[in-house]
């Protein structure tokens, strides 16, 4: 009987000791799995801060790139405005240049046409004083224009039919035909008008039956006037053609 409960206090006694060894064992691992759990949540604290701070970041990288972009895209788009500009800038001198080469072109078609009639008339006028002291002037008439006209009034044409009847009467006779006009309006243009209306006198005495070679005509512009170019009345005395009837010299 003493045996067994020698042994029963014994086997507590051990059991009392064994439980509180593994109290205590198991209190310590607790405590590590605390601590390595506290360990472990604090890094995966850290890196979500870090990976926070990465994606703040990223946003704002995203942000700026953003901005840069609508600037970059409005720098572009101004850019192609200027460039639009300066194409439409380069059509409009490309245009004009164009132009002036065409007006020049021009320019010189009509300084080599006016150096042609000029070569003319100068032939024309050799021409009639050559033959000037071969004649003597029997009669001097003269015919009036309007401004800027060619074609023959009423009364001109009168003064003409008269003239024609003498020059058939008297076939030794030969005319010569003087063109002029006022000083209005530029000189190459008034030589132009003056010799339209010689040539207007000379066709109406061929259309009457005068002989071409009886005839020689010229226009001279705006110079030699009869009258006050300043003048209303005097401008109407310039715009004229001068008609020398030439009998053959004795």
């Amino acid at each position: 009987m003493v045996r067994r409960m020698t042994i029963a206090g014994l086997l507590g006694g051990v059991l009392l000791v064994t439980g509180c060894a593994t109290k205590k064992f198991v209190q310590d691992e607790v405590a590590k799995s605390q601590t390595k759990v506290g360990t472990d949540v604090g890094r995966v604290d850290r890196r979500l801060e870090e990976e926070k701070a990465r994606i703040d970041g990223l946003q704002k990288a995203l942000e700026e790139t953003r901005v840069a972009t609508d600037e970059a895209a409005r720098k572009a788009s101004e850019a192609s405005t200027v460039v639009g500009q300066a194409a439409s800038r380069a059509d409009e001198a490309s245009a004009k240049a164009t132009d002036a080469a065409n007006r020049a072109d021009a320019a010189g078609a009509v300084a080599r046409d006016a150096l042609a009639k000029a070569t003319e008339t100068d032939q024309r006028l050799t021409k009639l004083w050559a033959i000037r002291d071969k004649r003597s002037l029997a009669d001097t008439q003269v015919v009036l224009f309007a401004f800027d006209k060619w074609t023959l009034d009423d009364r001109a044409q009168t003064t003409l039919l008269a003239l024609a009847k003498h020059l058939q009467d008297q076939p030794q006779l030969s005319v010569e035909l003087e063109g002029y006009t006022d000083n209005v309006g530029a000189s190459a243009y008034n030589i132009q008008l003056s010799q339209r209306r010689a040539e207007t006198v000379r066709r109406f005495l061929v259309e009457k039956g005068i002989e071409l070679p009886r005839i020689h005509n010229i226009g001279l512009g705006d110079i030699r006037p009869v009258a006050d170019n300043k003048t209303r009345q005097g401008r109407d005395q310039n715009r004229r053609v001068t008609i020398r009837v030439y009998a053959p010299a004795e």
